[in-house]
């Protein structure tokens, strides 16, 4: 018989095996359930996936060799797949060099590869296409030449885009000359999946910091349909860069040939950790179609450069109303749950519901009871201690307003500070701001933690006659400084210095039942196109709804507006203005639009350092109106200057810090206000109009 202490040794030992060889099946089940990017070998970049009939499609450049396809069941699965050939280079020619970016797509039952191609001088570089002889993505192509606008200039990245009619157009990068320098975006008409047949129509150019960091780039337009909706990712920035980012055109009413159509926010992708330079992205769904999944290249390196790049996937959200989540880019070093439908993949599990309410990207899940009727309203019911907490939004915003109508329904008895508000941005438990009402204590409150620290509760009083029965206006203003405003129906309470958190909006009550309607999110913070021409230009920092710098040197105006337009034909346009440095051309200036109502019709108020004149312009009817000059002698410009233009009618007068310099009479109707420069540097603050 055994001794006591070697029969329970014999047992601990037989336990330990059993536990670990649960451990290792937990283990191995939870390998086979995720993965970890990339999904492609580094020195992969600009991928193009396609999912059909049950297959996944991936076409690659082979360099100056030419295009590769390859065909995997599973997304995650691409790497290990064979690349076969599909096109070779010829040896010499106009297309025999420098392949890049092809672009994979099925069209009308044939596949189609856009790609861009040279005779080995960048200055060169085509668009051109290829057509499947059949419905097998690695069969036989036939070259089918140039995809050649009117216009013929330097063109990379196409892509074709064909709406529910059957009617096709090719979207590109291309340059707006013939020499090197920036990249805007372009679309034409085709008559086929491999003719243009028209004239190409600028939609985007660079227009805000986050599209011109080392080099103003907008490029790799990939077409994706948003809940009905025609719109077009892009990348923009130096694609060699930790700066590489995403940005997002959205038409606006089906006319694709129409530049004031498409609407630009952005950025909606971006570095996010170690996580750099994202880009270039394609746009498929897990197998069981139940999943949007995104793949893009990025870096591993925070330097400049191009060899260490690879591509990554992950999950991203569409919801009810069209607005695109891509939440935030994932590292290499962590696990996801593979694509719904991948063998060993656990049940899909969304973050965001199909209005876009959920939990946040890198913090707290939802919590308490909500009522969610749509994207833009939402109900707590939850009573009792603890923040109860709900999310939304795009996390890569670098300057935003958020804001909602809130309303009081009920008042538990369990916390010590009941209250209900928004958060401005949340990134996780360690990064956010908020702003609330406390009916108990009768003040609207802001707390702040930011990098694991406590920046501490700040109160204000509400104003007299309060009531908390009807819905007040909660707003949070986030400036690319870190600089928070926060308003109560419109009027600013409090404002605070913190750190820029790059985060999602969100909701947060404590035992409080309240109402939330008009949830928005704006990035541009009122700035943006003006309505009637469609296209903002110039290179501007947006800081703040207030605060705005216009960066790019050149000739030719660079003009940014306010989106609302005053209501009436009396009103003033005022901001302090400052030169940061001006360019070599006869005359660099800076001010503001008194009146936009298009090319035709506007007037202007300028800050000339050059020649140190105020001067004003006005065209009205097609019909130059000419300048006026007013001297500034002895100002300094590099200080800021209070520039007021107020308007009675058809009167225009213009002040510079209180001082009446000019009057005169100018015939428009219908106007937008806006900040405009012509080679200079000029940082404009506290702009309103009232």
């Amino acid at each position: 018989m055994k001794a006591a202490t070697s029969i329970r040794r014999e047992r601990s030992a037989r336990v330990r095996g059993v536990l670990l060889a649960v451990a290792l099946l937990t283990a191995t089940a939870a390998s086979a359930q995720t993965f970890t990017n990339p999904i492609l070998p580094e020195t992969s970049a600009d991928p193009s996936i396609v999912r059909y009939n049950g297959f996944y499609y991936h076409a690659a450049s082979a360099g100056d060799a030419g295009i590769v396809v390859r065909k995997s069941s599973t997304l995650t699965g691409l790497a290990s797949a064979t690349a076969v050939r599909v096109w070779t280079a010829p040896t010499t020619g106009a297309y025999s060099r420098e392949v890049w970016a092809p672009e994979l797509q099925l069209i009308n039952g044939r596949w189609y590869i856009y790609f861009a191609a040279s005779d080995g001088n960048n200055a060169n570089h085509r668009m051109y296409v290829l057509e499947s002889a059949t419905l097998d993505a690695q069969g036989a192509y036939t070259f089918r030449g140039q995809l050649r606008p009117t216009t013929d200039r330097w063109a990379i990245d196409g892509a074709a885009i064909q709406k529910d009619d059957g009617s096709l157009y090719f979207v590109w990068s291309g340059w707006p000359g013939t020499t090197d320098g920036q990249q805007n975006l372009y679309i034409a008409p085709m008559s086929n999946p491999y003719t243009i047949s028209g004239e190409r129509v600028l939609i985007a150019q660079p227009a805000f910091m986050w599209e011109g960091r080392a080099m103003t780039l907008n490029e790799g337009p990939q077409p994706i349909r948003l809940a009905g909706k025609y719109a077009i990712i892009f990348s923009a920035s130096g694609s060699w860069t930790r700066e590489y980012t995403l940005g997002l055109l959205t038409n606006t009413d089906g006319n694709l040939l129409n530049p004031k159509s498409w609407v630009k926010t952005g950025p909606v992708f971006r570095q996010n950790g170690d996580v750099y330079g994202v880009g270039h992205p394609t746009f498929t769904q897990s197998p069981d179609g139940s999943e949007n999944w995104i793949a893009y290249h990025a870096k591993r390196l925070s330097t400049d450069g191009w060899g260490d790049r690879s591509v990554r996937a992950q999950k991203f959200y569409i919801d009810s109303a069209g607005n695109l989540n891509l939440g935030v880019a994932r590292s290499v070093s962590i696990a996801q749950p593979k694509p719904a439908g991948e063998s060993g993949a656990p049940a899909s599990a969304n973050l965001l519901d199909s209005n876009g309410w959920g939990g946040s990207f890198e913090g707290a899940g939802r919590s308490g009871s909500w009522t969610l009727p749509n994207s833009t309203s939402a109900t707590s019911t939850s009573l009792g201690a603890g923040w109860m907490q709900l999310f939304r939004g795009n996390p890569n915003f670098e300057t935003v307003a958020a804001s909602a109508d809130v309303r009081w329904i009920a008042t538990g008895t369990t916390s010590t500070f009941p209250k209900f508000g928004i958060y401005g941005t949340y990134k996780n438990a360690s990064n956010y701001v908020a702003l609330f009402l406390d009916k108990k204590y009768g003040v609207l409150a802001t707390h702040a933690v930011i990098g694991g620290v406590d920046k501490g509760w700040q109160n204000s009083a509400l104003p007299t006659g309060f009531s908390w029965t009807a819905a007040h206006n909660l707003r949070i203003e986030r400036s690319w400084s870190g600089q928070y405003l926060f308003f109560l129906d419109g009027v600013l309470q409090q404002t605070r210095a913190l750190d820029n958190v790059l985060g999602m909006m969100g909701l947060v009550t404590e035992d409080t039942q309240a109402e939330f309607t008009n949830v928005t999110l704006d990035p541009l913070q009122g700035w943006g196109d003006p309505a009637v021409d469609g296209l903002e230009n110039g290179m501007f920092e947006i800081r703040s709804a207030r605060d705005v710098v216009a960066w790019q040197f050149g000739a030719g105006w660079k003009s940014l507006w306010r989106k609302s337009a005053p209501t009436t034909a009396s009103y003033t346009v005022e901001s302090a203005a400052r030169l940061i440095s001006q360019g070599t051309t006869p005359y660099p200036k800076y001010g503001l639009y008194g009146c936009y109502q298009n090319g035709g019709n506007s007037m202007t108020a300028w800050l000339d350092p050059k020649t140190a004149v105020l001067a004003t312009h006005a065209v009205a009817g097609g019909v130059d109106l000419g300048w006026q000059n007013t001297s500034l002698a002895g100002l300094s410009f590099t200080t800021a200057h209070t520039l007021k233009v107020v308007r009675s009618g058809t009167t225009f007068t213009v002040f510079v810090d209180g001082v009446q310099k000019q009057s005169r009479s100018v015939g428009l109707s219908g106007c937008q206000t806006g900040v405009v420069a012509e080679d200079a540097q000029a940082e404009f603050t506290n702009f309103r109009v009232y």
